[in-house]
């Protein structure tokens, strides 16, 4: 099956799904010409580094071929993102244990909304725009430790006794960390008006 429109054109994601359960190795490269930009994207957010990232766009798209089938993603984009992330995660433990973290983990707010099944106005539309804008940049004014303990806290949902690990840092310090970036934020979304005491 070649790509629509001779190849100007990516596939949908059902033509896309339909090559992986047809074992169609086109279906590596049509996943990559859709999606690769954004996949490596998430990675750099993590990792900060471009071989890296490219190592795990490789198992992505392993993991991808190895899943597909048996699971029918009925959101693809999401369902590579959350393999992309958890690779790159792995990687990041991997080189960083007890280390420095990178300045930026943030991964954009935007794909929480494709987990949506409505269709938003305008209105709403701005607003969630206006709330990503707030939150990314209060996270990105935090200190890197702090980056990194509540992405895998609030985003990636690890563990307290987890973050301790990788971080070599008593649980007590986490607890107050956490509490300490929660009343900051809290503040701030008071201050922005999407917070009411």
């Amino acid at each position: 099956m070649a790509l629509s429109n001779n190849g100007r054109t990516p596939l949908t994601d059902e033509e896309i799904i339909r090559l992986y359960f047809e074992r169609n190795e086109s279906a590596i490269s049509a996943t990559d010409k859709k999606y690769g930009k954004y996949l490596i994207t998430i990675a750099y957010n993590i990792l900060r580094d471009k071989p890296d990232c490219e190592e795990c766009l490789n198992d992505t798209y392993l993991g991808t071929w190895n899943s597909i089938p048996p699971k029918n993603p009925s959101v693809l984009r999401v369902f590579l993102a959350k393999i992309m992330r958890n690779i790159s995660l792995d990687k990041f433990r991997e080189r960083h244990a007890a280390r420095r973290v990178p300045s930026e983990m943030v991964s954009a707010l935007e794909e929480l909304r494709e987990c949506t099944y409505y269709s938003p106005s305008v209105e709403e539309e701005y607003l969630v725009s206006e709330l990503s804008k707030i939150l990314n940049s209060y996270i990105s004014g935090l200190s890197e430790r702090r980056q990194f303990i509540f992405v895998c806290r609030y985003y990636y949902a690890d563990s307290i006794s987890r973050i301790c690990r990788m971080l070599g840092i008593s649980e007590s310090t986490v607890y107050r960390e956490l509490s300490e970036i929660r009343l900051g934020l809290k503040e701030l979304l008071i201050k922005e008006g999407y917070f009411n005491e």
